[in-house]
């Protein structure tokens, strides 16, 4: 769906020109997303908001992708803005709006959704993992729990089948999150030790709901790591490395 949208304003937005006065903001924002719905009705706009980068607007999309629009609507941007400070390092613009807009949305999901592995001791920092249940790097991840909760750290599982709904690891992970609280954190470490574990499913499965948010927010594979201030850090990433990230001393 990202791509297809993509592909599709890559084509059309050269070509699109509309003939309008707009000085109002809520009239800019109109223009915009009337530009956006002459391209393709497909093409749904979340939020418009001005973007840090003078002149232009931040288009947020339902598939999570942004776009960037002049403020008279008559050109559109696809990619990242990035923005040069005084000691000469790069800022990605476009990435410090997703983070906001994570954090956000981590904010919208019940910790009680998630398989938590908790801190051990005083909790120093958390992470939120999108995780798939028969991924190699993510059962990497996965045996280094021990380690990482011994940090201080809390590790949230949210659900992530690459295969999608009804595969095999989709199935798997119904039973985790369908099992009692008590017993998720084990079956967790017992599927991605490559164990079977008994068949369930319930009606209030939360997993096909986490695995469409993941889908929103960028999430293409999997161990996908989005630390407490929203960056998204996708991959295997070491304990010890993992706590450097969090600010966390070893």
């Amino acid at each position: 769906m990202r791509n297809s949208v993509r592909n599709l304003l890559l084509m059309m937005a050269a070509t699109l020109m509309l003939s309008f006065n707009a000085s109002a903001d809520a009239a800019k924002e109109e223009a915009i997303r009337s530009a956006l719905s002459a391209l393709d009705a497909r093409v749904p706009i979340v939020a418009i908001q001005e973007a840090q980068f003078p002149g232009l607007y931040e288009v947020t999309l339902a598939s999570g992708e942004l776009l960037y629009a002049n403020e008279t609507g008559s050109h559109f941007i696809v990619g990242e803005v990035y923005k040069v400070k005084a000691d000469g390092m790069l800022v990605n613009l476009s990435e410090e709006g997703k983070k906001v807009e994570r954090v956000e949305q981590l904010v919208a999901v019940k910790t009680e959704d998630m398989v938590v592995f908790p801190a051990d001791g005083d909790k120093k920092a958390h992470v939120t993992i999108y995780t798939d249940v028969d991924c190699f790097y993510c059962r990497k991840l996965h045996k280094e729990m021990k380690q990482i909760t011994a940090k201080g750290i809390e590790v949230r599982y949210l659900a992530f089948p690459r295969a999608g709904a009804g595969s095999a690891a989709h199935k798997t992970m119904d039973a985790i999150w369908c099992a009692d609280k008590s017993e998720q954190g084990k079956l967790m470490t017992r599927a991605k030790s490559g164990q079977s574990i008994p068949a369930d499913s319930c009606a209030e499965s939360p997993v096909l709901e986490q695995w469409q948010l993941g889908q929103k927010m960028g999430i293409s594979g999997t161990p996908a790591l989005i630390l407490e201030d929203g960056s998204l850090v996708p991959g295997y990433v070491p304990a010890d490395q993992l706590a450097k990230m969090l600010g966390v001393a070893n």
